[in-house]
């Protein structure tokens, strides 16, 4: 079976990298921000940016994890088209 979208399971096979340094960007920034103001508010600051890198790290882990279940059914539906079911109401071999 040919390989599909090869740019996009690139970007899946690499998404906990690039999830990283989306929350590693946030996180920076958010500090930069924070040392800026310092007492007692940039540490509440500094801890509201912790909390948004991790929220910035799961969003994108979220979508990467959709894109590879649209990825699995898109095989899925793929493989099926090339080898149908021998009779239109048998059970699959699978389940």
């Amino acid at each position: 079976m040919e390989d599909r979208y090869p740019y996009i399971r690139f970007v899946v096979d690499a998404a906990q990298v690039i999830a990283a340094v989306v929350g590693l960007i946030v996180l920076l920034g958010g500090t930069l921000s924070s040392c800026h103001q310092g007492g007692l508010a940039g540490f509440v600051d500094f801890m509201i940016t912790v909390a948004g890198a991790g929220v910035a790290y799961v969003a994108v882990m979220v979508q990467i994890e959709t894109l590879r279940v649209f990825l699995d059914v898109e095989s899925g539906v793929r493989a099926l088209r090339q080898h149908p079911p021998d009779e239109p109401g048998a059970p699959h071999a699978g389940g």
